[in-house]
């Protein structure tokens, strides 16, 4: 509903002007009327509208006086002048001041409703572009969060700070703890994405209020569905856990106004921007205690690490693998990595609820591929798809290695139905060529484009729609694995490794290495044995 003011001395005109036409049917509201410019700006001041009718001329202050008070103080506004025809000239002194249009006297009803409608149009549009561009910058900010969670970020600390405060995050002491917030059986309780997005938005309104107000909170969508808040520590000391009465009165009041309940992992306070992924992983691990320990609760990190030592999870690097698989669609190197996973599940014997929490962990890859992707996950599993149940139906751990790969292999079929216009298989010819020619020093993007024989820019976008990444971090991705699997062999020189992938200088290709992993080849040979 556009608000309009109507500014003219004779209650006459004023009164035509409020019969002439069904303001309310058109989708518009008088609220302010006034019979000179000074009492419209006095009444304007407590109820700013979007559109004012203002008449030239009036006693105290004119109508362009008035145009020129009103453009300062409220640059939005749309004036239309009335005028007479011996008044002209000061309409287009009008125009001057800013004034979207004018009307000349006397003028029809159809005329009027045609000017008002053309600026609604307009306003409408503006409106649009605003929450279009706040919505597009509240994207990017996400998208850097979530960067800056998970290490992928290579920013100086100056480039981080700069950043942040683009997005109005200015902080004070860089010591950080991350929060993991989880709203316990989502997917069962809210089908549609909308119904999810605003339980997630009233959790994140109500922790502002739970929260200690001297723990800065920033709080953004993560990875699979989770709700992650950056907190700035509020002591300078690293691997310390925050006070928990804050996150425990917030899951109270959860339960209580909002009928359902969330878990909350919270990882130690880490030092510096570069080492706040620790403090994310950290907050995950103690998230996925939840299969152990329950939902409905705040775990910590230095709560369950004793048990995390004693029982040994597959490395955290997997489940970045098998998402970059899936998005590659390669059914065999997902196979090969769950073989790996359950291989290692037997070999070291581990208890039925880390089996269950390792599981939970591959599901939830599998799931936000499908979501990551843009199809819904009951179309590709079913209706009645609950896989945190599921598995608890299994009475042997090969039925549930045998279902879980199934699933896999399922998400694959599924979006590879979807996958079959030219655009994907140029991406795809690029991948396979990638894959052969990866050895060589000198492959760029350029010299892809020209296998496929496509632009290059072209080549760029269609390969990062495709598979979710660039085309360059994708040759970098491929070589760190070929890499990984020759210094699992062992017998080389690091050297003939690094050159065998494409690396002249072993140096730079130990940086790399160390750079892609979190670790360098030698600190990778030395785990192994």
């Amino acid at each position: 509903m556009q608000t309009v003011m109507i500014v003219d001395d004779e209650v006459i005109f004023r009164d035509y002007l409020r019969g002439v036409l069904d303001w309310d049917t058109l989708g518009f509201e008088i609220t302010v009327e006034a019979k000179n410019g000074v009492e419209a700006l006095e009444l304007c001041a407590h109820n700013p509208v979007d559109i004012a009718l203002i008449d030239i001329t009036m006693p105290f202050m004119d109508g362009l006086e008035l145009t020129r008070r009103l453009k300062e103080q409220y640059p939005e506004i749309s004036i239309v002048l009335i005028t007479g025809h011996n008044e002209f000239e000061y309409a287009r002194t009008a125009l001057k001041l800013g004034v979207e249009d004018y009307i000349l006297k006397p003028f029809s009803k159809d005329e009027l409703m045609l000017t008002l409608l053309k600026l609604q149009q307009e306003h409408r549009k503006v409106q649009l572009d605003n929450f279009t561009y706040k919505e597009n910058q509240q994207l990017v900010k996400e998208s850097f969060l979530n960067r800056l969670i998970s290490s992928d970020l290579l920013l100086t600390d100056e480039e981080i700070l700069t950043r942040l405060g683009q997005f109005k995050i200015h902080i004070q002491n860089p010591v950080f703890v991350v929060v993991c917030i989880e709203i316990d059986h989502m997917d069962r309780k809210w089908q549609k994405i909308s119904e999810r997005m605003l339980m997630k938005y009233a959790v994140t309104n109500i922790l502002n209020e739970a929260l200690d107000e001297s723990w800065k909170h920033h709080m953004f969508n993560g990875p699979e569905g989770r709700i992650i808040g950056l907190v700035e520590h509020a002591d300078d000391q690293a691997n310390m856990t925050p006070s928990l009465d804050g996150y425990r009165k917030l899951g109270a009041l959860i339960k209580k106004y909002l009928n359902f309940t969330i878990t909350i992992g919270i990882g130690r306070s880490k030092e510096g921007f570069k080492n706040i992924h620790e403090s994310y992983h950290e907050a995950l691990v103690a998230l996925q205690n939840k299969f152990v320990l329950g939902h409905d609760r705040v775990i910590t990190y230095e709560a369950v690490a004793g048990e995390v030592g004693k029982q040994v999870f597959y490395p955290a690097e997997v489940n970045d693998e098998l998402l970059i698989e899936l998005r590659m669609r390669n059914s065999e190197q997902v196979q090969r990595i769950l073989d790996s996973v359950f291989d290692s599940i037997v070999e070291r014997r581990l208890s039925m609820d880390y089996v269950y929490v390792i599981c939970i962990g591959l599901i939830s890859v599998n799931l936000a591929y499908i979501t990551e992707s843009g199809h819904p996950i009951e179309e590709c599993f079913g209706e009645n798809f609950f896989p945190y149940n599921e598995i608890r139906k299994f009475d042997s751990l090969e039925g549930t290695f045998e279902w879980i790969k199934e699933l896999f292999h399922k998400a694959i079929r599924y979006t590879g139905q979807y996958k079959n216009t030219r655009a994907a298989k140029i991406a795809q010819s690029a991948k396979a060529y990638i894959e052969q020619c990866y050895p060589d020093p000198e492959l760029q993007l350029e010299q892809v484009a020209q296998h496929v024989f496509i632009n290059a820019s072209y080549l760029r976008a269609v390969f990062k729609k495709e598979f979710g990444m660039t085309l360059s971090d994708y040759i970098t991705q491929y070589r760190m694995k070929k890499a990984k699997e020759l210094l699992g062999r062992g017998g080389q020189r690091l050297a003939d490794i690094a050159e065998s992938v494409g690396y002249n200088d072993a140096s730079y290709f130990s940086k790399s290495f160390k750079k892609f992993y979190g670790y360098s080849p030698s600190g990778y040979e030395k785990n192994r044995t």
